[in-house]
């Protein structure tokens, strides 16, 4: 009784520490894929001189991505228009949540295509943001907007002028 008591324990331990592991793996794989879409868009600019559009929606307002979005985004599976295959393989999607309402990456366009914002929004699992100096950081403190919250549970990357979005 005493072994099976033990073990039990053991296995309690290990299993907490994989599912630490696979969280701080997958917020990993969050921000190389956003790293790569960024360099993806810039590319995208560098060739045709302007910020690839949105998909599905014609509503520069809107926050668009894979996911089912709730009324101030949209559901769009290609998300960025024209971007993939020719400047990245595939559009990335959220590891585990993106089928969740209003998670996982969205990205927006202002109407002259001339900035960008791609947010990886509210998956974020251990590796939170935890200052807006962060690189990820949503809101930048270049914003000069002072916020208690930091969005510790999203990721972003932008064009320069589009932080503050």
């Amino acid at each position: 009784m005493v072994v099976v008591a033990i073990i039990g324990i053991i296995t309690a331990v290990l299993f907490v520490s994989f599912d630490e592991g696979r969280k701080q793996s997958r917020d990993k794989v969050r921000m190389a894929e956003l790293k790569e879409l960024q360099l993806a868009i810039e590319l995208y600019k560098a060739q045709n001189g302007v910020y690839p559009t949105q998909g599905c929606t014609s509503d520069t307002g809107l926050w668009v991505g894979p996911g089912t979005q709730p009324s101030w985004g949209q559901e769009c599976p290609e998300y960025i228009i024209g971007l993939a295959p020719t400047y990245i393989p595939d559009l990335p999607q959220d590891p585990n949540q993106e089928a969740d309402l209003g998670k996982g990456f969205l990205y927006r366009t202002n109407a002259s295509k001339t900035g960008y914002k791609v947010i990886v929004h509210d998956t974020v699992e251990s590796q939170f943001i935890t200052a807006q100096s962060d690189e990820f950081s949503r809101i930048p403190e270049s914003c000069g907007i002072s916020t208690g919250n930091l969005f510790t549970a999203q990721y972003a990357v932008y064009s320069t002028g589009f932080e503050c979005l």
